[in-house]
């Protein structure tokens, strides 16, 4: 959902008695006072919510992800390509920079006539008079304004109101929004919501205050439809920004541990504005969800030493120095967390044996955020998941494990290995690209078992070839001449989880003897680097090359062209594309053909439509009944209708297409179909 930090960039102007607009910079923005976020749901994206009660909006509450026209619904995600002949945008609460996981209220709006409430509430809170308020939602235009569903008279955008009432119905503030033509960012980006708002000044003598958010009557076309998240009403004043002394600035959790009895220091700053400012430092030990003023903490700086476990959240508000006793007149700065951390609980140190020499000796411990073993045979190692890869009996023992919290409150345990049995081996550890193969390999024996199967050429022999999909452990099971067997382990890892295709959306034609020819990367995986080389003596290393021209010769007929892409892992992967080269590109329909199959002149089609596109191409008979119609130029009449032989005549064909600068031509004409 929506928080305090979404205007990244908004100059607040404020009118002070008796003098003229004050700048007061950044705005800083206080807790809601009101929110309605429509719930949080969860990770199943066809949820219901909850309806509003009555009385909350005009609409009717409605159960379909795809509410019918004139009701809504409460969901987390719009399906992508469900809604309405796919006339919606997909719009996902997960992936939106102004929205977190949660619910939305969409709306399915059809014309009325009418204004309509889309959401009203009243709020009895405790405010201050005279101080600065903001009243907003989150709205965004759900219909794609290049969808499938035409629009004949507009396309047309929701406009609101956004209203500010007392409790007795007179008016403190309202506005009327622009309409809401875009989504703020291309689908590949993750469509985003906009912030609609208006600054309101409380009044004097108001303890109750209604809200409204009203869609106002419009002749809607297209583009109607609309979501509504975040509701709410916010204090409004100067920034105010705090962090941890002598940290770097982007932290924003500290971990310090009990045993320490560690001093925590954090400074903050309020923007020039109030006219007696005042602080107060909060805290919040139930991860944000009420806050606490800290006695006392009323300065700039806050310090204070640490010997309990627990979390702690810390921020700074401010305010005027007459209002600042109360929250709802505030505003906050951004949120710190302190843990303080115990002595490690629950931890625990283990390890996979006994198991035969040669076998993957693994180790586990739980319970921390770091860790350091040692061992036998110098063995030492700090990660949680320490191996031995190719073990031997000598590795028998006892394995020692510090476990550490992120403050540094630590621990220790142990674990005993016990080793039996002879070595086997097998190799190598590597990494791959996906989609290539991998030689393994095992210690000589007699017979052998690898596991899992996926991705091996075989599973019984010395030495298998591995192409898995995924970073896969293969185990084989070694049995030699006297009957003893033991196991070893082998790692592949798949360097990308896509892999890597090289993909050319290019011209195929070109025309003789000087022309152009667009490419577009169209590469599958997580590339970083592309190598064009177009066959003109050029290259390229950008994604979509500009348009590259070409000479042709009077005895060439085609160019080869070729892209090699590299993915973020560094796997590559190369494409040819092939340009044939036409002689004529003249497009032309005939004005005469003889279907009767000699081969020559059999069918009527537009010639040489090679750099036509968005084509459509039309013949009518002598009394206007269409008897053809393709999109594709080499798809040809032939003189028939569902097989029958259309008689000699004239018949009328009409070509309508963009040429290569993308100008519409449209063309109208006559042929004569001949029977001979």
């Amino acid at each position: 959902m929506m928080g305090a930090g979404k205007l990244k960039y908004y100059f607040l102007f404020i009118m002070l008695a008796g003098s003229t607009a004050v700048c007061i910079g950044q705005a800083g923005y206080g807790h809601p006072i009101f929110k309605q976020d429509f719930g949080t749901g969860n990770s199943n994206p066809a949820t219901i919510g909850t309806p509003l009660p009555a009385g909350k909006t005009y609409f009717a509450f409605n159960t379909a992800t795809c509410p019918s026209p004139d009701t809504y619904t409460i969901i987390r995600r719009v399906p992508v390509a469900n809604c309405f002949n796919n006339e919606w945008i997909g719009l996902s609460h997960d992936n939106n920079i102004f929205a977190e996981y949660g619910m939305m209220m969409v709306v399915n709006n059809i014309a009325k006539g009418i204004n309509r409430t889309v959401y009203t509430d009243t709020v009895n809170k405790a405010l201050c008079a005279g101080e600065l308020y903001r009243f907003s939602a989150a709205v965004i235009n759900l219909d794609l304004i290049d969808g499938p569903v035409a629009c004949s008279g507009g396309p047309d955008y929701p406009v609101f109101e956004l209203r500010i009432e007392d409790g007795v119905g007179n008016l403190i503030k309202k506005d009327t929004t622009s309409p809401l033509v875009s989504y703020a960012a291309p689908p590949m980006m993750g469509y985003k919501f906009t912030e609609v708002g208006i600054n309101f000044t409380m009044p004097a003598g108001v303890n109750q205050l209604v809200l409204k958010l009203t869609l106002l009557n419009r002749s809607y076309q297209c583009a109607e439809d609309f979501a509504v998240d975040d509701i709410q009403i916010r204090p409004i004043g100067p920034k105010v920004v705090m962090g941890f002394d002598f940290e770097p600035p982007t932290t924003i959790i500290k971990s310090i541990c009990f045993q320490h009895n560690s001093t925590v220091q954090m400074s903050g700053t309020m923007d020039a504005y109030y006219p007696n400012p005042a602080l107060q430092w909060q805290e919040s030990t139930d991860n944000g969800i009420t806050w606490t003023d800290i006695p006392g903490a009323t300065n700039a700086v806050y310090a204070r030493i640490f010997s309990t476990p627990d979390t702690f959240l810390f921020r700074l508000s401010g305010g005027d120095a007459s209002t600042v006793a109360n929250p709802n007149c505030r505003v906050v700065s951004n949120t710190l967390k302190v843990e303080v951390d115990g002595i490690p609980a629950d931890f625990d140190a283990t390890n996979n044996s006994p198991l035969c020499a040669g076998q993957d000796l693994q180790f586990n411990a739980t319970g921390g955020a770091a860790y350091t073993w040692t061992g036998p045979n110098g063995f030492s190692d700090n990660i949680q998941f320490p191996h031995i890869f190719s073990s031997s009996l000598s590795d028998s023992g006892m394995y020692y494990v510090q476990i550490i919290t992120l403050g540094g409150c630590r621990a220790t345990d142990s674990t005993y290995v016990t080793m039996i049995g002879t070595n086997v081996n097998a190799w190598p550890d590597t990494s791959i690209c996906k989609g290539t193969t991998a030689q393994l390999k095992a210690s000589t024996g007699i017979s052998y078992v690898w596991t899992p199967a996926e991705g091996l050429s075989g599973t019984t022999i010395i030495n298998p070839k591995a192409s898995p999909d995924k970073t896969t452990v293969y185990t084989v099971k070694v049995t030699d001449s006297f009957g003893c067997s033991d196991t070893a382990n082998v790692e592949i890892k798949v360097k990308n989880n896509i892999a890597v295709k090289a993909l050319i959306d290019a011209t195929d034609y070109l025309c003789r003897s000087y022309d152009s020819a667009s490419f577009y990367d169209k590469s599958t995986g997580v590339i970083r680097s592309w190598n064009w080389d177009f066959g003109n003596g050029q290259t390229s290393t950008v994604r979509d090359p500009s348009v590259q021209q070409y000479s042709i010769q009077a005895n060439q007929n085609s160019f080869i062209t070729k892209l090699v892409v590299e993915d973020s892992a560094g796997c590559t992967d190369s494409e040819y594309h092939i340009i044939q080269v036409a002689e004529n590109c003249y497009i032309a329909v005939p004005s005469a053909f003889t279907p009767n199959n000699d081969g020559k002149n059999d069918f009527l089609y537009p010639l040489n439509a090679y750099k036509a596109t968005n084509l459509v191409f039309r013949v009518y008979n002598r009394v206007g009944q269409p008897v053809f119609e393709t999109r594709d130029w080499t798809r040809k009449w032939d003189g028939r209708i569902g097989g029958v032989e259309q008689p000699t005549g004239v018949y009328v064909w009409m070509l309508d297409y963009n040429d290569a600068a993308g100008k519409r031509v449209s063309l109208k004409g006559t042929t004569v179909l001949i029977r001979q």
